[in-house]
């Protein structure tokens, strides 16, 4: 059974129509990641995924029930977001920050279990958090941010993980680890994961599925050997590139052409 179905969706917000007739299935235990240029709806395909934008035509199934049909706290039970754009702005631990988490579950005054605090433990172990547990969110670095938002996304044990560009702000090392992280939580779990990036190398490296949007529709979806061809990269950015097989891997490795 495919984990979500997004069935010939338009959708936006207020009068701005941003995705057209968007038709997609993704399914469990599979790295599914969004490429295209900025303003091709990335993150609006995310948000439609938890019913936060204006459907105007379609409709989006989580294991075959309507999303605008779920309430919020059964859709946070299923789907787990790491946003970008969200910022630390209370003096919180990085550790009470990821117990966020655990709120569709056990509630916002229900105290905690021990297996709460072993998954909580966990989560800020998979990202390197540990060490910081006890920093305040609003002392802690950009790329430190980051891993706190995916940790708490962690916390949450949904079915779905959802992340909108979760390297951004990282060093190389991170974005490696991290990406690493999700896809084997993807394999090992069976978890159905959906993220945006920018960087199509990395992209080729970690995807299982890449869905190549632009100006609101799907240009191509499949493998990155499918996918990120030469004469299709340099349509949809606009921007000439040259697409050659990574030394280690034989995936695709596109270098622009200056």
């Amino acid at each position: 059974m495919n984990q979500i179905e997004i069935d010939n969706v338009s959708c936006g917000y207020s009068q701005r129509e941003v995705l057209k007739q968007i038709s997609l299935c993704i399914q469990p235990g599979k790295v599914l990641v969004l490429l295209g240029p900025n303003g091709s709806g990335k993150t609006t395909l995310l948000r439609a995924l938890f019913n936060l934008v204006i459907v105007n035509q379609g409709k989006v199934l989580l294991e075959g029930q309507a999303v605008n049909q779920l309430s919020r706290k059964q859709i946070a039970q299923k789907l787990a977001l790491s946003p970008q754009m969200e910022a630390p702005q209370w003096p919180m631990t990085v550790e009470e920050t990821v117990q966020l988490g655990r709120s569709s579950h056990r509630g916002w005054v229900q105290p905690f279990q021990a297996e709460d605090t072993e998954i909580v433990d966990t989560a800020l172990q998979q990202t390197g958090l540990a060490e910081l547990s006890q920093r305040k969110i609003t002392e802690i670095s950009g790329g430190e941010w980051r891993r706190t938002l995916i940790a708490r996304a962690l916390a949450q044990q949904t079915n779905v993980l959802c992340l909108d560009e979760p390297t951004t702000g990282l060093d190389l090392k991170y974005q490696v680890e991290i990406l690493s992280l999700i896809r084997n939580l993807a394999h090992e779990r069976d978890l159905t994961v959906v993220l945006t990036l920018h960087d199509l190398n990395l992209a080729s490296c970690f995807a299982d599925q890449i869905v190549l949007l632009s100006q609101g529709r799907i240009a191509a979806t499949g493998t990155g050997e499918e996918v990120l061809t030469e004469e299709r990269l340099s349509d949809v950015y606009q921007t000439k590139v040259k697409v050659l097989p990574h030394p280690e891997y034989q995936t695709p490795f596109i270098v622009p052409v200056l």
